[in-house]
Formats: structure tokens, C-alpha cells, sequence
């Protein structure tokens, strides 16, 4: 039975081949759970995610000088709702939560994708120049994901240049 999990990652990086990941994940007791239980341990799972995909698109702003500072790091955030092989590898993250290691990504198990709007992101990247990525991790984290099902993701990538 596969596991469902959730790539953090950057739009930059969706452009590409997704290889050696690590994906968050509800561990195996809370995958035994049912109902709005279950449904509120895979969206805890996601928020994890977005946090540590946050972190990722913002980390550029963290090494340079606010004048120096990217347009857009790697974009912005994705979250990559992906189901894993449950012989995937695993190790624990935090209490309830798994870290799955992902050699490759089959882009037929991916199940959707979830991305900041274009103005949370426009934001966060002026408060990362402005003030760090610490702070714009944090405005991020107040925003919510728009969801679009995987047949979406060339019409996404196309439209978002």
C-alpha cells in the first residue's frame, strides 16, 4: 500500500528532474488512523512540508546582501503531494512524522501539487530583502497553498513562464 507524502520543494526545482528528496509523511502509527483524524495528520504532514519548502526558497536571501539579493530565489514553494512506496526508506522527523527518502519521483503517483499564490510569494521575497528570510518564512507560513490537481502541472509550468 503506498504512502502518501509530501515533497517540499521550489517551482525552480519542479522544472526539473525531482531526484533524492526527502518527503514528510504521517509515521506508520498515525497512517493506521481514520477519518478526521487521518485527514488532520496528512494536513499537518503538508504544513511540515511547506515550512521545510519554505526554507528551501528563501535560503538564497540568507547568503547574500540585501543588494545582492535574487529576484526570486528558486521561486516559489512547492509542495508535491506524491505516493511513495511503502518500501521507501524512512526515518523520524518529529513525533507522528516520518522523513521518506525518494530516490526519483514518479510523476504518475503524484496525486497534486500546492504553491504559494504569486502575491504571497512577491511579499515574501520583498520582507526577505527587507527584514530576512526568517521573517518572510514566517509570513509564509500565515499563507495558504493554492491546490492543483497533477494532470495541471505543464498548463502551471507553462503559464507561470
Amino acid at each position: 500500500m503506498p504512502i502518501r507524502c509530501y515533497i517540499p520543494t521550489t517551482l525552480t526545482a519542479l522544472r526539473s528532474r525531482l531526484t533524492d528528496l526527502r518527503a514528510v509523511a504521517p509515521d506508520e502509527a498515525h497512517r493506521g488512523l481514520r477519518g478526521e483524524e487521518a485527514e488532520a495528520a496528512e494536513f499537518d504532514a503538508l504544513c511540515i512540508a511547506a515550512a521545510l519548502a519554505a526554507d528551501a526558497a528563501l535560503e538564497p536571501f540568507a547568503a547574500v546582501a540585501e543588494v545582492d539579493a535574487p529576484d526570486a530565489g528558486l521561486g516559489p514553494r512547492v509542495v508535491v503531494a506524491y505516493d511513495a512506496s511503502d518500501a521507501s526508506p524512512r526515518e523520524a522527523l518529529t513525533e507522528g512524522f516520518d522523513l521518506i527518502a525518494l530516490a526519483e519521483v514518479d510523476m504518475d503517483a503524484v496525486a497534486s501539487f500546492h504553491l504559494d499564490e504569486e502575491a504571497d510569494w512577491d511579499e515574501a521575497v520583498s520582507l526577505a530583502r527587507e527584514s530576512g528570510p526568517t521573517a518572510a518564512a514566517d509570513r509564509l507560513g500565515e499563507s495558504d497553498l493554492l491546490w492543483y490537481d497533477a494532470t495541471e502541472l505543464d498548463q502551471l509550468l507553462s503559464e507561470l513562464g
